[in-house]
């Protein structure tokens, strides 16, 4: 089960980041948050490597290089930084970029929330569940206008199984985004399931059915949340519909506990 939460959570999360990080100030190469180095080869070849990675090619030579900016300098928190984002774009050695991560994120001192968020995930993707709860929480200190520090607390929650708090840092990710988020939306949906709030998680999965369409614990879930309204109410025509989507879930013995034990009960 958690396998299928971790798949869900990791590329609702990557998506978040992706959308959000391509046309920013700082992934454009505009600014650094450390120092950079006052050496005429550094300043040669950092920007060379930024503009691999940006183009995502030639990336074991991006990284060569990130690698040789460090040992210019080791307090110049950007290049760790890049160092571990072209480890994680070439899907390699994902533990040393875990490390590279939390090296830019330690020397930039709460400064960036990108390097938060980017090591937060990958804590994630790579199981490291209560370090990148930790990291989405500093988030939420350190930048909390943002929505993301919420997002990802309310993501982490589906493993910590703190499903309440993730329900509460879920609502206040929602009234952040400037735009409705469809990731947003179906955690949501989600957590409302499993808080048994399942009149109110119906709109919500809704909202966002025909893109989590395959997935089996949105569809599981979903089916739940049909099943006790429907029998709720005696509705018929929701009784139908939560069939309809607990025969799309292919691996029902997958599914979370909670959820399993609830259609037993039934």
């Amino acid at each position: 089960m958690k396998q299928f939460l971790l798949l869900l959570s990791v590329l609702l999360c990557l998506i978040n980041i992706s959308a959000q990080q391509n046309q920013t100030d700082y992934f454009l190469g505009n600014r650094t948050y450390c120092k950079k180095p006052d050496n005429e080869r550094v300043n040669k070849i950092y920007p060379l490597g930024i503009r691999a990675v940006q183009q995502n090619k030639y990336l074991g030579a991006a990284f060569k290089i990130f690698a040789e900016v460090i040992e210019a300098d080791n307090s110049f928190c950007d290049a760790y930084f890049w160092a571990a984002y072209t480890l994680r774009l070439s899907n390699s050695n994902l533990d040393d970029a875990v490390i590279f991560y939390h090296a830019a994120d330690s020397l930039a001192q709460n400064r960036s929330i990108e390097f938060k968020q980017n090591l937060a995930t990958l804590a994630m993707k790579t199981g490291r569940i209560s370090f990148s709860r930790n990291k989405f929480k500093e988030m939420a200190q350190y930048f909390p206008a943002s929505p993301e520090g919420y997002y990802g607390i309310a993501l982490t929650s589906l493993f910590i199984e703190d499903y309440k708090n993730g329900l509460e840092n879920i609502d206040i990710a929602e009234k952040k985004y400037n735009t409705p988020s469809k990731d947003c939306q179906s955690i949501k949906a989600i957590l409302l399931t499993f808080n048994e709030k399942y009149e109110e998680a119906l709109p919500y999965f809704e909202k966002v059915e025909s893109d989590f369409k395959k997935d089996d614990i949105f569809n599981g879930c979903y089916a739940l949340s049909l099943q006790q309204v429907g029998m709720k109410n005696s509705d018929e025509k929701l009784m139908k519909k939560y069939k309809k989507y607990y025969e799309k879930v292919q691996n029902k013995a997958a599914l979370p506990e909670a959820i399993k034990n609830a259609f037993k009960e039934s």
